[in-house]
């Protein structure tokens, strides 16, 4: 046989041969060895019922706990309640039933009074509860927590008390005796139960995943209110885009109050309780860039002016080197010289719209290009041949809305609609024709900047194949379409 068979088997042998020798010396041993087994097997009998009688005891409290946590809890709370019942409970619901189980033990299997067992238990209460007092209370608090439900794991709440600290953060878990909050920081912060109970509560996830927030800004009183209600909300709207959340509103402004440095303007918005401080940032850094585009900027206290503060009369309407300014920072504009801007701006007319309103519709002809000096407008590209819709993209100041169909005398890709009130720069062709008059070489350079932008965006969705030729073929398309439809076939030819 294998020797390892062999090592278990002597390891059997041992115990079995001393079991075999002592069963038969006591029965070779008369009466005496005979009674002291007897008793020994009574006694194995009484310890064994008394362990049927204990397993029968907590199996019957492990059965009514499985039956209160799934009939009256689970089925019965958690259905009123509509969410899963808080753990506090089924735990509190367990020591119940056992506190019982055990007192029932002591009573039926051990033969115990109860009576004196209550009392002692009693007296040792009075001491345990007066030296555990805090963390009784803390117990009770939490208890009564699960029960009121005034916060729920995954909410975001506020804990402020007078002369007290205030705490905020996302609820983590909610114990016995404890509360934990993840707060702005990214720190865990432990809060005993009864502090909770004790202080005020402000739920900010309910009853939405978001609140509203403000920031202020003061403007010069010069400047029309319409006007900067305008650039803010654009500017709020559009920085809006990066930290908004299903089911927010809409940003918005209004004037709060009229001071000595000028007229306090407040920016309101919704975002998450976690993101106030950036989206403020983002909120004020997209303001600031709205309000440089429009030629403002915020007030300074009176007494001060900085150097090249523009005067008042200035900040009243939109002067013409704001205009050329907003056409100098276009790719289609931006080389032109001066007095063509000049020219062009001259020519051109401002045009307000409001909110929601449509400037141009995708498939019509173009009549009008336009810079966006204020305000925010959304431009939806024209349905794909699948009839996907496309992402909308925002159209903010310094954008352009049709300036290469117009020149090329084709159709709108996109329809524009007005996100916010809007501010525009409309140029047509008449204009077009007043700058050539003026000089008739700047139609050329303009077909040729029209010709190298539509290349470059046939390029990018084309991946280069559009030849250096098919650009200059384009520019002579344009150029005969700017001096046809400006009366100027003539002009400038030799």
């Amino acid at each position: 046989m294998p020797a390892p068979f062999l090592r278990k088997l002597s390891k059997l042998l041992t115990p079995l041969a001393g079991s075999l020798a002592l069963a038969g010396a006591l029965y070779l041993a008369g009466n005496t060895y005979q009674k002291a087994g007897a008793e020994a097997l009574e006694m194995v009998f009484r310890v064994l019922a008394y362990a049927l009688n204990i397993g029968l005891i907590l199996f019957a409290a492990q059965f009514v706990h499985r039956l209160i946590q799934i009939v009256l809890l689970e089925g019965l709370v958690g259905s009123a309640l509509g969410e899963p019942v808080p753990r506090l409970l089924v735990q509190l619901s367990g020591l119940v039933v056992f506190s019982i189980a055990f007192a029932a033990i002591a009573g039926y299997v051990f033969k115990q009074d109860l009576t004196v067992l209550w009392a002692a238990s009693g007296v040792l209460g009075v001491v345990l509860g007066m030296a555990v007092r805090e963390p009784l209370l803390d117990i009770c608090s939490g208890l009564a927590l699960n029960l009121d439900r005034p916060i729920r794991i995954g909410e975001h709440i506020r804990l402020h008390k007078v002369g007290d600290i205030t705490i905020e953060g996302r609820v983590q878990e909610i114990s016995w005796r404890s509360t934990r909050l993840k707060d702005d920081c990214g720190n865990i912060v432990v809060v005993p139960n009864s502090r909770i109970a004790a202080s005020t509560i402000t739920n900010h996830s309910r009853p939405g995943p978001f609140l509203e927030f403000m920031t202020c800004i003061v403007m010069d009183a010069t400047v029309p209110a319409e006007r900067v209600l305008r650039i803010l909300e654009a500017a709020a709207l559009e920085a809006s885009a990066a930290f908004t959340v299903a089911g927010a509103g809409k940003p918005y402004a209004r004037v709060r109050s009229v001071t000595l440095n000028g007229v306090e303007y407040g920016v309101f918005f919704d975002t998450p309780v976690e993101l106030r401080f950036r989206a403020r940032s983002m909120v004020l850094q997209k303001v600031l860039e709205h309000l440089n585009a429009a030629g403002l900027r915020p007030a300074w206290p009176k007494g001060e002016r900085a150097p090249g503060d523009p005067v008042a009369v200035e900040w009243r309407t939109v002067e013409l080197p704001v205009i050329m300014q907003a056409m100098a920072a276009t790719p289609l504009l931006g080389d032109m010289p001066a007095d063509d801007l000049e020219v062009l701006a001259e020519e051109a007319r401002l045009r307000r719209m409001t909110a929601g309103t449509t400037l141009v519709q995708a498939g019509e002809t173009a009549m009008a290009a336009y810079v966006v000096l204020e305000g925010l407008l959304a431009a939806e590209p024209a349905r794909g041949r699948g009839g996907q819709q496309e992402t909308a993209r925002s159209i903010g100041p310094g954008g352009v809305i049709g300036a290469t169909a117009l020149l090329q005398g084709a159709i709108h890709g996109e329809t524009v609609r007005c996100s916010t009130g809007v501010l525009l720069v409309e140029v047509t062709l008449d204009a077009v024709r007043a700058m050539a008059m003026h000089r008739p070489e700047s139609a050329e350079l303009l077909s040729r900047r029209v010709a190298a932008q539509v290349v470059s965006d046939l390029r990018a969705r084309k991946g280069g194949r559009v030849s250096f030729a098919d650009e200059a073929d384009l520019a002579a398309d344009v150029l005969a379409h700017i001096r046809r439809a400006a009366g100027l076939l003539h002009v400038g030819t030799t």
